[in-house]
């Protein structure tokens, strides 16, 4: 049985995952996955990696809930500092990555998807979808969502029905 090895393309959130003596990272074309099999096999026929149950004991010791939720966390924060393109930067760098014919479709295709989210935003506006609970903050509290004031008292007309009450404004569990 051969030990855990894996040869991946840089793309994707693969570098996060495995420890860099278990994976070779190459770039995303036939040749270069082709280099990073051929060393692969190379280091296996050599003896140079690890036996199985000693990769499985190293995995299984870096993959704790903890590890992960850290991890995760890394990415997370990672991703939200980067700048978030305008819908015109995204098109042109859809155009740029991907070639002129590829690119440009993909490009058609994304604009596609914006007019698409325009319109489901003006078939249920923003007002009317539910908000998430906000539990980010080191004073945050998990409970139940704070309720909306009562029509009449928004100025919005008589009460609606509450189909999640038994009539007498107590929610039915």
């Amino acid at each position: 049985m051969c030990p855990p090895q894996v040869v991946s393309t840089r793309v994707g959130g693969i570098p996060e995952v495995l420890p860099d003596d278990l994976i070779l990272l190459c770039e995303p074309s036939v040749r270069s996955l082709s280099d990073g099999l051929e060393a692969v096999i190379g280091r296996l026929r050599r003896g140079a990696v690890a036996s199985p149950a000693a990769v499985h004991a190293r995995v299984r010791s870096l993959y704790t809930w903890r590890d992960v939720a850290e991890r995760t966390e890394k990415v997370y924060d990672r991703v939200c500092v980067e700048e978030v393109l305008p819908l015109a930067g995204r098109l042109l760098r859809l155009r740029d990555h991907c070639g002129g014919v590829a690119g440009s479709i993909f490009a058609f295709v994304a604009v596609l998807n914006f007019l698409f989210l325009l319109l489901l935003r003006w078939l249920v506006p923003d007002r009317d979808m539910d908000r998430a609970l906000d539990a980010s903050g080191p004073r945050a509290l998990w409970g139940p969502p704070q309720r909306d004031p009562p029509a009449e008292e928004a100025g919005e007309g008589p009460p609606q029905s509450d189909p999640w009450s038994d009539g007498a404004g107590a929610p039915t569990e």
